[in-house]
């Protein structure tokens, strides 16, 4: 039999209040909608509202007195700033994961980041900005500022005005969202 190893990226919602979930969902649906939802809740009227919408949705009851102690996901899944990722793996196969960090915001001008983790920015990313990762890059906003990745892959939208260095090298302009790998540039 064989295994494959899979990401599943998961949304975590603990709520029983039915507007600020909708505020939610008409804020960031368009988002979420890459992720499996685990919605935590004992109200049966979030469970009616998600009937009849596009999402991938699991509940798990969930106790808001606090006389519950809180519930434990099974041990293959680690849940990393609202992201969880579950590996099936091999038997005795070590587990190799990539904490992914997600910026929803734009970056401003003077912000750093130097991490060994995969970063997704979702908004514009300023001049005068400075990013580092040893892991992957995937950038949904236009680049102004200074990029450097020493992963496997970076995926650029646009850098005009900016700076993107990939294993040590310069890359030129990007108007199209591009996958960039050891293999060069391929527009999406």
């Amino acid at each position: 039999m064989k295994t494959k190893q899979k990401s599943v990226r998961v949304f975590e919602i603990i709520t029983d209040d039915l507007e600020k979930l909708k505020g939610l969902i008409e804020t960031k649906g368009v988002l979420l909608k890459r992720f499996l939802l685990l919605v935590k809740t004992n109200n049966d009227d979030i469970k009616k509202y998600f009937e009849d919408k596009d999402f991938e949705v699991r509940f798990v009851r969930y106790d808001f007195d606090g006389s519950n102690e809180k519930i434990e996901l099974e041990q293959e899944v680690k849940v990393i700033e609202k992201i969880v990722e579950v590996p099936l793996q091999k038997e005795n196969q070590k587990e190799n994961s990539t904490k992914t960090e997600i910026f929803d915001k734009i970056v401003r001008s003077g912000f750093e980041i130097n991490s060994k983790n995969k970063l997704v920015f979702l908004n514009r990313i300023n001049a005068g900005t400075k990013i580092y990762s040893s892991s992957e890059i995937e950038i949904f906003g236009e680049v102004f500022g200074s990029v450097i990745c020493d992963g496997e892959y970076m995926i650029v939208k646009k850098a005009q005005k900016g700076t993107i260095i990939f294993h040590n090298e310069a890359l030129p302009e990007i108007n199209v969202l591009s996958f960039i790998s050891k293999e060069g540039i391929k527009e999406l």
